[in-house]
């Protein structure tokens, strides 16, 4: 079977902190196991070798679609590909737009990276925009 007939279009996004990923790095969101708020990304570790991981969709930022190569096919959930560019630009929009303000921590908690509203409040606000 091939891949491709589950689309040709993915969403990115750029890492905006982590302590694995690259900060700036682009990372492809390849799908999301039912938490809501941690999908499963692969991009470039700091270490210089691509990986998936999960991480947060708050540590993400500038969502965008963009269209699959043939390497990172094997790697992206079927639910996550798009047979249209347009459908891959609503769903990064979604993204974004839920997730952007969302306030963060450093990993241990004790430093405040992002102040903004709390998950909680970014699913209300999405779920109110509906």
């Amino acid at each position: 079977m091939d891949r491709r007939e589950f689309g040709s279009y993915g969403v990115v996004a750029n890492v905006q902190s982590d302590r694995v990923l690259r900060t700036g790095a682009k990372v492809w969101v390849l799908g999301c196991n039912g938490d809501a708020s941690c999908p499963q990304v692969r991009g470039l570790s700091k270490g210089g070798r691509t990986m998936t991981k999960y991480t947060h969709y708050k540590r993400l930022a500038n969502f965008r679609a963009a269209w699959i190569p043939d390497h990172q096919l094997p790697h992206i959930w079927a639910t996550w590909m798009f047979t249209e560019r347009a459908d891959a630009e609503k769903c990064a929009e979604i993204l974004g737009r839920m997730w952007d303000g969302v306030r963060y921590f450093n990993r241990d908690g004790s430093m405040l990276l992002r102040d903004g509203i709390t998950e909680g409040e970014a699913f209300k606000r999405e779920r109110d925009r509906r």
